[in-house]
Formats: structure tokens, C-alpha cells, sequence
């Protein structure tokens, strides 16, 4: 995506002329346009630094998706609303500092640049700016008092058996090799594995036997296909599909002089899905599940004030950090305080 340069004048139709007496001072639009945008502006640079200056798609500020992506999840909107939000709604207009007449984007704009600032690892550039503003306001304290906690994040994909995730993982494999092996290059075997695993579907009605079988054959034909690649072509190792191949492989089978068995136990951190390779099964307090897990660090000081009314300040989240779900709670939170104290200098 391209840049261009915001236009300073502003036309009689802005929403700074027309809407600053529709907005109180306790209004969360208002708070977001004196408080939060400037903030996001002082990112500016940074990220600009992320784009091309003269070439891409038409320009979208990124300071303004920087403020989108906030508002979204105040207000818990998908993409797709909150771009509606931005041309419909006056709140979102006079909070990001647009004309009334502004138009809007596609809502895959929002996607494209969240995938920007993870590629360019800027994806904690929102995040640390607001927490630094609000221990600029007093809102939280240098050395305040905080609680951490973990929770489960699902993981987008099916939960499959041993038997599923070995055939889907061959199948994977297969259709990635099909565009690197010519037809006159591939094994003899070949044709047969393309209808077992990439045309044919898993009959679920089958017996735990009949189960078994197919699971062992499907283990045959992995090695099978592991060993034809490390004789003809071992460059094709370094394929991620062949990768994941070969894990799945060693994760679920077992070599006993010379004869193929199914391993009895699945190791920690397994492959569930090879749609998403990382989403681990976890166990925490009788909850099961097969993704990851967030460590969420918080703000709680009873003795804080806002303003001038005593009222108790709210909780402020002030680290989150999402790790493999089989890894030990404890090194998750272990990880959060050591990057709070490198990013924000709070001591829990």
C-alpha cells in the first residue's frame, strides 16, 4: 500500500466544526479524539516506515486504521462493521478526526494491515503506546500493584483423531509435492496414494480394527513416501509439508525392528491439526481443549483515583502474551513479567 500526504486544511464539513458540542467530556469519543488520537499520530513515522511511499494500492492512513483497530474492539465489532462504522457512525468520524463526508474503505483493508504489522513485527506498536499514555496520565502506576491470569484460546480448526490427522497431513503433502514432481519423476506408488488420501474421504462408520488397519497403512504409505524422498530427492525435505509430514510421522508411529507400529501415547505438544500445527491439546481445571493459551497481566490498585471525583479507577490490562497451550502456566507468566518489565518498567 502506497502513502500520500494528509491534507492539513480542513473543509467547513469537519467534524471538528460541527460535532465538538454534540460530545461531552465524559464521552468515550471525545476521550478517544483528545486523548488517545494524538497519541496515534506520534506513530506516525513509525509507521509510514512500514509502506511504500509511491507504489501499492491506493492510500488508507495507517494512523487512521491504528484507530479503527482501537474503536473495533472497544465496541467488539467485526472488520466488516466497523468500516461501516467509520462512514455511518458521527461518534467514530469526530473520535479519528474526519470530514463528514469521508467515504470509507474495504473492510479487507483492516485485515491487510494487521497482517503488515505482524510481517514487520510491529504488532505490539498499539498497545505499548496506549499503556505508555496511560501511565502518563496516572492511570497506571510505575510499580502498581497487578494480578495475572491465564485463560484458553480455541484453536480455528477441527479436533481430529490419530487416524484423521495422519491421513489429512498425507494428503497436504501430496498435493504440495504434485506441482514440484513431474508425472514422469513420481513413484510408482504414487497414483495410488493420490485416490487413497487426496479423492477418497475417511468412512467414520469403520470398526476400531478396521480403524487400526487403515491407520497402519496410512503410516506405511508415509514412510513410504519419506523414504522415496530421501533416495531421489532429499531437497524436497526442506519442504514445509514434507516437514510436517516427517513429525507426524515420528508423533504417531514407532519403527520396531524393521516393522511399523502405532505409537502408544501421543507426545506433549503433538501435531492435533495440520491446518494449524501449533495448536496444542491443554488440560487446565478440567477444561480440554486444542489451541493456546493468553497470559493477561492487570492493573488492580484500590487506592487509585480518576480525576476529581474519588471514584475507584478502572482495571487496565498491561501485557498479554499468547504461548502454546502445552506449555507450563507458569513460564507463560514467568514470560509476561519479564516483558513488562523490559517494555513498561511495572513491577508486579
Amino acid at each position: 500500500m502506497s502513502l500520500k500526504p494528509i491534507d492539513s486544511q480542513r473543509s467547513f464539513y469537519h467534524t471538528d466544526y460541527l460535532c465538538g458540542d454534540l460530545f461531552g467530556p465524559a464521552s468515550r469519543y471525545r476521550l478517544f479524539r483528545e486523548k488517545i488520537w494524538p497519541r496515534l499520530l506520534e506513530l506516525a513515522p513509525k509507521l509510514h516506515a512500514l509502506y511504500c511511499e509511491d507504489n501499492g494500492r491506493p492510500a488508507v492512513d495507517p494512523v487512521m486504521l491504528c484507530g479503527v483497530t482501537l474503536l473495533q474492539f472497544m465496541e467488539k465489532v467485526a472488520d466488516r462493521s466497523a468500516t461501516e462504522q467509520v462512514v455511518y457512525h458521527l461518534g467514530w468520524k469526530y473520535a479519528l478526526d474526519l470530514e463528514l463526508d469521508y467515504e470509507g474503505f474495504h473492510s479487507t483493508v483492516l485485515v491487510y494491515f494487521r497482517d503488515r504489522l505482524e510481517e514487520k513485527k510491529a504488532e505490539r506498536m498499539i498497545f505499548d503506546g496506549v499503556v505508555e499514555l496511560l501511565m502518563e496520565l496516572g492511570l497506571v502506576k510505575r510499580k502498581g500493584k497487578q494480578r495475572l491470569d491465564s485463560t484458553h484460546i480455541v484453536g480455528y480448526v477441527k479436533a481430529m483423531s490419530w487416524l484423521e490427522c495422519a491421513m489429512e497431513t498425507l494428503r497436504l503433502g501430496l498435493e504440495d509435492l504434485k506441482a514440484e514432481v513431474g508425472r514422469k519423476k513420481r513413484p510408482a506408488f504414487w497414483d495410488r496414494l493420490w485416490e487413497l488420501y487426496v479423492q477418497s474421504k475417511l468412512d467414520w462408520r469403520l470398526s476400531k480394527t478396521e480403524r487400526d488397519s487403515r491407520h497402519r497403512q496410512c503410516g506405511q504409505d508415509m514412510r513410504d513416501l519419506l523414504e522415496w524422498i530421501d533416495r531421489k530427492d532429499p531437497k524436497l525435505s526442506e519442504r514445509e509439508a514434507v516437514k510436517l509430514l516427517r513429525r507426524v510421522f515420528d508423533e504417531q508411529f514407532e519403527v520396531v525392528e524393521g516393522r511399523l507400529e502405532l505409537a502408544t501415547q501421543r507426545p506433549c505438544g503433538a501435531v492435533q491439526n495440520p491446518h494449524d500445527p501449533d495448536a496444542h491439546y491443554a488440560d487446565k481445571r478440567t477444561k480440554q481443549w486444542i489451541g493456546y493459551k493468553v497470559h493477561v497481566a492487570e492493573t488492580v490498585d484500590p487506592q487509585q483515583l480518576i480525576k476529581e471525583k474519588g471514584d475507584p479507577a478502572q482495571h487496565f490490562i498491561t501485557e498479554i502474551l499468547t504461548t502454546e497451550a502445552a506449555q507450563d502456566e507458569m513460564a507463560g507468566l514467568t514470560e509476561v513479567l519479564k516483558r513488562e518489565q523490559q517494555h513498561h518498567e511495572i513491577t508486579p
